[in-house]
């Protein structure tokens, strides 16, 4: 097994990491074409293709970095993919939401792609970085949502809200657990990144419900 570094010591690599995020990805593929072919109009398959794209694109590099042994040089490079892709699916996410609002939604999308492209950038640079800057931009990222929940509110309805602002608080308690370390319940089979995994899965989970409905929306 494939060892990694946890406050500095060296230990090996969790028994299940990566496994919920590899069987995540054999499903968001076939959801991803679910979400195409039910897509009506060229702004539905826009934000389908978008989404799914992105959801995709995060389980599968997920689990081609966690699930084998790789060596130090593969290592970084798919760190910068794995890290990269995160920053891709959350604004894959915005896409059909502020497709949905039109026009107002219109500065949100260009933000969010723009911190989604600095945020790129900064994984491919800094292999380094340390977890909690990572973590505080992902859930910063994550939630400029807010200034247009209102108009969300009015677009998708009470209960698409919550579950969009329920995963949002699944994937800032996942980031807050990435970025301390803690709980690390069995270290040597299911440690903190596993359950970061599993809290990034059940937010995707609650997003995909949303997205759907919003692209079944559009027109």
């Amino acid at each position: 097994m494939a060892e990694e570094r946890v406050a500095g010591v060296e230990r090996v690599k969790p028994l299940l990491r990566g496994v919920s995020h590899e069987i995540a990805a054999y499903l968001a593929a076939p959801a991803w074409a679910l979400l195409f072919v039910n897509a009506d109009t060229v702004t539905a398959r826009t934000g389908a293709l978008t989404y799914g794209a992105s959801l995709f694109a995060l389980f599968f590099a997920s689990a081609v970095y966690h699930r084998p042994t790789w060596s130090a040089r593969a290592r970084r490079i798919l760190w910068r993919v794995d890290h990269s892709a995160i920053f891709v699916l959350i604004a894959g996410t915005y896409t059909p939401l502020c497709l949905l609002l039109g026009h107002p939604g219109r500065p949100l999308l260009a933000a969010v792609w723009l911190g989604a492209a600095a945020g790129v950038v900064l994984s491919i640079v800094w292999v380094a970085a340390p977890k909690p800057l990572m973590a505080a931009l992902y859930v910063l990222l994550g939630w400029l949502v807010v200034p247009v929940v209102p108009a969300l509110h009015a677009a998708i309805g009470a209960g698409a809200l919550a579950l969009l602002l329920g995963g949002g608080l699944l994937y800032t308690a996942g980031a807050v657990i990435y970025a301390l370390r803690r709980p690390d319940p069995f270290p040597a089979v299911f440690g903190f990144h596993e359950i970061f995994h599993l809290l990034v899965v059940a937010a995707a989970a609650c997003h995909f419900a949303v997205v759907a409905g919003a692209i079944r929306a559009l027109r």
